[in-house]
């Protein structure tokens, strides 16, 4: 019987490693602009975000938008956005993707509380959908084209 990694690979994808957190979020090491940080893999986020308060962490190129983030709190946020960014996860790799910035103090408060490090960021769906990303729960890999 053939692994998924065997049937996929041949397919074009390469595979990350996912971290399983308490709160059963995953986390992924991401590299952005050849910085390395910690990101929330989130199926149901449109768009990969970054934290605000890392704009010169990342070297990123933000400038304001129109846009409001918004979560299940319905809390509406202010963003920003930065265009052409070089990003990694894994062996993947994207040089022209966007990232939406906003504050996740209300996240990362979150998870202070039940003692998980601090996550700079989300991959959103916009980065699943392009990558035709498949995740593999069972043994806790991210596959992406």
């Amino acid at each position: 019987m053939q692994t998924l990694y065997q049937f996929l690979k041949p397919k074009g994808y390469v595979r990350a490693r996912l971290q399983t957190l308490e709160t059963n979020h995953y986390v992924v090491n991401v590299t952005l602009n050849g910085t390395t940080g910690r990101f929330i893999l989130d199926t149901g986020a449109s768009m990969t975000c970054v934290s605000i308060d890392l704009v010169d962490h990342f070297r990123l190129n933000a400038k304001p938008s129109e846009e409001k983030a918004s979560s299940a709190s319905s809390n509406e946020l202010d963003t920003e956005v930065a265009h052409h960014n070089a990003l990694i996860i894994g062996p993947w790799r994207s040089k022209r993707r966007s990232v939406v910035l906003f504050d996740l103090q209300a996240v990362n408060i979150a998870l202070q509380k039940q003692d998980i490090e601090a996550v700079d960021g989300i991959i959103g769906a916009d980065i699943l959908k392009t990558s035709k990303a498949v995740i593999d729960y069972t043994n806790d890999w991210l596959y992406l084209k």
